[in-house]
């Protein structure tokens, strides 16, 4: 694994023509995340998008591809980038790192939709920011399942928390059939929005009995009728550094407001 690729947040940079690029701080955090990472994914290499043909086209995902993974292990980049994520925040001394063999232990205020297994928390030392915690969906030494229609599959992802206890606000991937594969690099840039967001201190995610709500200075979003929602809170994700100036939350998510004749 090289670092000398185009990284997604070469689009942030002060000389792109983003409304708020980001800080030099910012990038020095993300450069030195990839730097970190040249090491922990010695063994487990990027892949692009099975869909784009060699002539540029984008073909439609085959029948076939849903319900299957051909090589489940690819998706061990995404604990690289975790582990890539620890090295650096913990040499900054910006957190205290543990380690948890069994993420089921953990206090979840919302339930996983996924199978939990060893976890690395992160807490970090400044007051008013958030803890992070980082579950792996598979044991250490899962081949990982090619048939992902059994409710014991297994692939093996990662669920970000935030907060303690624990909100599981992304999982990578979503879905890891063939079908829905986008490449690593959408699958690396999700992860690190999110974890950075978090380090950041520009993530809130609101909750009411059903609902939840999270913003980011990336995006947004809202879901409704999730009956592991029993709660109503709000956590607020402070920056895990002295001297740091937060990305700017977008507005609230608002919820699509149904007509009076909808039922």
């Amino acid at each position: 694994m090289t670092t000398n690729a185009p990284t997604w947040w070469d689009a942030h940079r002060p000389s792109s023509e983003q409304d708020e690029p980001f800080s030099r701080e910012l990038l020095d955090l993300l450069d030195a995340v990839e730097t970190a990472f040249a090491e922990t994914a010695a063994g487990t290499p990027g892949w692009e998008d099975p869909h784009d043909g060699p002539d540029g086209d984008w073909r439609d995902a085959l029948e076939e591809e849903y319900s299957r993974c051909l090589a489940p292990g690819k998706y061990r980049i995404l604990w690289a980038r975790a582990d890539a994520w620890t090295q650096v925040l913990f040499a900054r001394g910006w957190a205290d790192a543990a380690e948890i063999a069994d993420g089921a232990s953990l206090p979840w205020l919302i339930e996983p939709l996924t199978a939990r297994h060893r976890a690395t928390v992160l807490r970090p030392r400044r007051p008013g920011a958030q803890p992070l915690t980082l579950l792996r969906t598979a044991p250490d030494d899962a081949t990982g399942s090619t048939d992902l229609t059994g409710a014991d599959a297994q692939l093996p992802g990662l669920v970000i928390g935030l907060g303690e206890p624990i909100v599981p606000v992304e999982t990578v991937p979503d879905c890891g059939c063939d079908a829905c594969d986008s490449g690593s690099a959408d699958l690396l840039e999700a992860l690190d929005s999110t974890i950075l967001s978090i380090v950041d201190g520009s993530f809130e995610v609101t909750l009411s009995p059903g609902t939840e709500s999270q913003r980011t200075s990336f995006g947004g979003s809202l879901s409704s009728d999730d009956e592991r929602v029993t709660v109503s809170a709000q956590i607020s994700a402070g920056p895990w550094a002295d001297d740091w100036t937060p990305r700017t939350l977008i507005p609230p998510v608002e919820p699509v407001r149904r007509p009076r004749w909808f039922r």
